[in-house]
């Protein structure tokens, strides 16, 4: 039987999917992700480092929420992402630390590629059935929920995190 530690542990990689899950569904309701989520998920790794089997290498984790924090800054500066957006991307970030920072960027990344892609063609679509150029959508005005693509990447990250655990079989008793 699993530790009380361990499942702690489990119990915050669920949180973190739910928070991210919330996140990415709030986001394509209004294109907003709300400051509780990136909060909430901030607030949640050091539950989640504490409760680890092996230490986790707190300065270098903070040290890449840090580097992204700052060049999603300049990336909001340039209004190339929103507010939100970067929030969410430093917080998950955080929970990547060294070892799993470029497989979450890399997945969110890619992600992103096909959802704007996924955005431009429906746009297109809806501008021929609506026949008229006046009621045509300029493609450039419409926004990307982001929050999706951060999330599958956060999504990608948890399964990675969790499947380093090592842990015993929970489902075979």
């Amino acid at each position: 039987m699993p530790s009380d530690l361990v499942i702690a542990h489990l119990a915050t990689l669920a949180l973190a999917a739910g928070l991210l899950a919330l996140a990415a569904w709030h986001d394509t309701q209004t294109y907003r992700i709300p400051n509780w989520a990136s909060l909430s998920l901030l607030l949640l790794f050091p539950i989640f480092a504490l409760t680890a089997a092996r230490p986790v290498p707190w300065v270098e984790h903070i040290a890449i929420f840090a580097l992204v924090l700052a060049a999603g800054f300049l990336m909001f500066a340039k209004q190339i992402a929103g507010a939100g957006d970067i929030k969410l991307l430093a917080v998950t970030s955080l929970w990547a630390g060294p070892q799993l920072i470029a497989l979450f960027l890399f997945i969110t990344a890619i992600t992103g590629g096909l959802l704007g892609l996924a955005v431009a063609a429906l746009t297109w679509h809806r501008n021929r059935q609506a026949g008229s150029p006046k009621m045509a959508i300029p493609l450039a005005k419409k926004p990307i929920p982001y929050g999706v693509a951060i999330a599958i990447g956060g999504f990608c990250l948890l399964l990675s995190i969790y499947n380093q655990l090592q842990i015993p079989d929970l489902w075979s008793r």
